[in-house]
């Protein structure tokens, strides 16, 4: 006998199935309460005792991580509980592309790639300072909006940083492909796992390559943690050399050596955007006053701000990225653009010829010797008329 179908679940009425998961079907539901459409995460909690002991803790503690999140990048949960042999999630129903989906569709932009990845960032960021790390980006749980904005999705494997909650020694938890080496060998996981991982994601997008592909899982385990990357620059001629930098500071096998913080990678990934001149997004209000959009704006030379260099303050002590952001060429360009008079007879006038008085008084090399020379000259003749 077919298994009868779900039309309720707790207050949540069931509208549709969007997905199925390894450990349960996200439905699309109607809150009566609020009067809203959810996404309604499900687990089917196991028969088995200790199975559903181990199921109800890990769904029960993804909802507590991902409730104390509320930030314009990260999914919003609005309730969870239990029903007979399901446990429930209800949380904002977004209309987008996953970024797998648009991978497999075709290229991306180095801007775009860049201007993904740092949403990312600010996103994680975020759950990093409250404790949660999230453990599996990759691209399908990361979603485009259609004005630009990006949301990371389900922190099914997130784990609040506490004592009570540490993963067994050997179990590992993600995909093997976005995994860290530390994910793979089992030791203990902090925020430095999801730059790892977000540096696989902003990779693959700028390439279009599978970074640590296998055979099967253990050889992609074996190259997560001893095979190195190609720079990216290798790949897609349009990646500037800085972000091979960034890529690879964020995919150093060893975290001591990794990015530190994830907020520091972001401002990276800014002044990449700022040396291709890309989006400046700003956050406005709609009509209702309740979204955020994303505005694609050219960026325009203003004196005064570059005099003062914000990206280059913004770019950390041992960063390799170019220093050039760090000094002002306005008025050097404005000069060349707009010439005085004076600056064209300057260019046109043919370059004078180095005479012997010019070179002493100019080179500190030839004045020198010159001195000796003289010095020596002198000397000699006190000698030999004494």
């Amino acid at each position: 006998m077919a298994k009868k179908k779900l039309t309720k679940i707790g207050r949540y009425k069931i509208l549709g199935e969007l997905g199925r998961g390894a450990m349960g079907i996200v439905y699309e539901a109607e809150d009566p309460a609020l009067d809203r459409i959810v996404a309604l995460k499900t687990i089917i909690l196991s028969d088995d005792a200790e199975g559903r002991k181990e199921f109800h803790k890990r769904f029960f503690l993804e909802a507590k991580a991902a409730g104390k999140l509320t930030h314009p990048h990260i999914i919003t949960v609005y309730d969870f509980g239990e029903e007979g042999d399901l446990a429930y999630m209800a949380m904002e129903l977004l209309k987008g592309i996953e970024l797998r989906a648009k991978m497999l569709k075709g290229p991306i932009s180095t801007v775009e790639a860049v201007d993904i990845a740092e949403q990312v960032a600010d996103g994680l960021g975020y759950a990093h300072e409250r404790g949660v790390v999230h453990r599996d980006i990759k691209p399908s749980n990361i979603m485009l909006l259609p004005r630009g904005q990006v949301k990371i999705m389900d922190f099914g494997i997130a784990r609040v940083r506490d004592p009570d909650h540490k993963t067994s020694t050997g179990v590992v938890l993600g995909t093997p492909r976005y995994m860290s080496p530390e994910q793979v060998a089992g030791s203990a996981v902090d925020h430095r796992s999801d730059i790892f991982s977000l540096g696989i994601v902003l990779y693959e997008m700028l390439t279009r390559a599978s970074l640590f592909a296998g055979a099967d899982t253990p050889q992609i385990l074996h190259n997560v943690v001893h095979v190195e990357h190609m720079p990216p620059s290798r790949l897609n001629r349009e990646v500037p050399s800085m972000l091979d930098f960034v890529i690879a500071r964020a995919l150093k096998k060893d975290a001591a050596v990794r990015y530190q913080d994830v907020y520091e990678l972001a401002a990276d990934l800014r002044s990449c955007l700022a040396e291709l001149g890309g989006r400046k997004r700003t956050a406005e209000k709609d009509a209702d006053g309740d979204q955020d959009i994303t505005k694609t704006v050219k960026l325009d030379v203003d004196t005064e701000k570059t005099r003062l260099a914000p990206a280059a303050r913004a770019i950390g002590s041992d960063t390799r990225l170019p220093l050039s952001r760090q000094f002002d060429s306005s008025e050097a360009l404005g000069r060349l653009s707009a010439p005085t008079k004076r600056d064209r007879e300057l260019l046109a006038r043919p370059p004078r010829p180095v005479g012997f008085l010019r070179r002493l008084r100019n080179d500190p090399g030839p004045r020198l010797l010159f001195i000796a020379a003289l010095a020596a000259a002198l000397v000699g003749g006190a000698i030999a008329f004494a």
